[in-house]
């Protein structure tokens, strides 16, 4: 820093005098353009005084190896990776189940499996899983459907948009 000082007064003691007055162009001073150039120098070495000294920096102690705890977590992450994995492939089975049963007692346990497998996970969908993909396979099957399935699907519909929808934090659970 004090390398940085020293260098930023050495810059100002070479500039000349006269850049760093207005100039006078009805006196036949010079340019304001070489001023305007001259200032630009100055303001630049001001820049480069205050960058911090890249040199000087030593970090090598502080990034060695990797942070405490997070090898031990990549067994964990792995674990969770997994599940949602296994989860998705569930969900997607049961959601095909759904779009083409071919009895609405068929479309019912499927709609009931999905909202037990929400329900056994706190009210969360699998990760990469959207509602628009419930939607289409309900619009496609509902006409078909009777209305206690549709009452069923309604229920179920409302557990995943409260699962998809940001929550405030202020409201009580």
């Amino acid at each position: 820093r004090e390398m940085a000082r020293q260098t930023l007064v050495l810059l100002m003691l070479a500039q000349p005098a006269w850049s760093l007055q207005l100039p006078a162009r009805a006196q036949g001073g010079h340019s304001r353009r070489a001023a305007l150039g001259s200032g630009a120098l100055a303001a630049a070495a001001v820049a480069v005084a205050q960058l911090p000294l890249v040199a000087s920096a030593d970090t090598m102690a502080a990034m060695e190896g990797t942070m405490q705890g997070f090898d031990s977590d990549e067994i964990k992450r792995a674990k969770y990776q997994e599940m949602q994995k296994t989860y998705k492939k569930a969900w997607r089975k049961q959601l095909s189940n759904l779009e083409y049963a071919s009895s609405d007692a068929e479309a019912l346990e499927a709609i009931r499996m999905i909202m037990k497998m929400v329900r056994e996970r706190n009210g969360e969908i699998p990760q990469g899983v959207r509602k628009q993909d419930l939607d289409q396979v309900y619009k496609r099957v509902k006409d078909s459907l009777s209305k206690p399935t549709r009452m069923a699907f309604l229920e179920l519909d409302q557990a995943v948009r409260s699962a998809t929808t940001v929550k405030d934090l202020r409201a009580d659970d």
